[in-house]
């Protein structure tokens, strides 16, 4: 996929992104699930998914893609639900890839609903993009009829798997498609210069298994059929001055919550430097590009 600057070669021992357990908690995922469905510990989550978006905008632009030659023209699709749409990438994004549809951003979360209206009215599609509050694995989750589900980064915060797959096969319409979008670790984002070093500060935090929701099984038995799976890649170097650099910085800082106090001085030192002043003296704009790399895994699935 089209990426803002050419990649750097990676370093022979940089190794695939650890994840981090699933959550439990049904919330909004957004574009980043790795993130908590109520914050950090004072971390401005929603600004964090906005970049998130910024930053992997070709990701998001060739997921839809794929979403459009799978429906449209011969499966036209007039309304989508964005299940756990947190701060609405995925929400603007299929408003913009499918003009004639309605958007309905669906989340447990005012907050994040309220800041979806705003971005939306902003990008002038108020017109097209809908908010429902609302529990997808709840007993009546009132979704309403639809033509496409998407679900970016949010269904392994969900407190019933069985009955979230059972409320989106009801929700869609026959021959109608299901989209889920899973992050398969959170992203790597300092230069390649530092690979190593961000490897061996994800890797102090306290128990961290590969957080990658593996969804065929719920799929399947919730009666979906010509299920597909594809990985989508980002691997691209990108100016620090720009979302990159704030997104790098609010990412790192998310980690440290989780392992400052298993680092050594040096790398404690080191990770307050980088984030606390981003744009200063020993900041992460002093570095260069960031290297925004990782793979998310794009499932699709028709109600027969």
């Amino acid at each position: 996929m089209p990426a803002p600057h050419a990649p750097h070669p990676r370093p022979p021992h940089s190794a695939q992104p650890a994840g981090r357990p699933p959550h439990g908690a049904h919330g909004h995922g957004s574009d980043a699930a790795h993130h908590h469905a109520h914050g950090d510990h004072g971390i401005d989550l929603g600004r964090l998914l906005e970049l998130d978006g910024e930053v992997h905008a070709d990701l998001l632009d060739s997921a839809t893609a794929r979403l459009a030659a799978l429906t449209e023209p011969a499966q036209p699709v007039r309304r989508i639900l964005d299940i756990g749409a947190g701060a609405g990438n995925g929400t603007l994004a299929l408003a913009r890839r499918f003009p004639a549809a309605e958007v309905v951003a669906v989340d447990i979360d005012p907050a994040m609903l309220e800041r979806v209206r705003q971005r939306a009215s902003a990008a002038g599609l108020s017109d097209r993009i809908t908010t429902l509050e609302a529990d997808v694995s709840g007993e009546s989750a009132g979704l309403g009829a639809s033509d496409l589900v998407w679900a970016s980064a949010s269904l392994h915060e969900v407190a019933d798997p069985e009955r979230t797959f059972q409320n989106l096969f009801s929700s869609l319409r026959p021959g109608g498609l299901l989209s889920i979008l899973e992050m398969d670790a959170p992203p790597r984002v300092l230069p390649v210069e530092l690979a190593d070093w961000e490897e061996r500060v994800r890797a102090a935090g306290a128990g961290s298994p590969a957080d990658h929701p593996d969804w065929t099984t719920e799929i399947a038995d919730a009666g979906f059929d010509a299920m597909r799976t594809t990985q989508l890649v980002m691997d691209a170097s990108m100016a620090a001055d720009g979302p990159a650099g704030e997104y790098a910085a609010l990412e790192l800082t998310r980690v440290g919550v989780g392992v400052m106090d298993a680092l050594e001085l040096t790398d404690r030192e080191r990770l307050r430097a980088l984030v606390d002043g981003w744009d200063g003296p020993g900041g992460l704009r002093e570095l260069g590009e960031p290297w925004i790399r990782g793979t998310r895994t794009l499932w699709t699935a028709r109600r027969p």
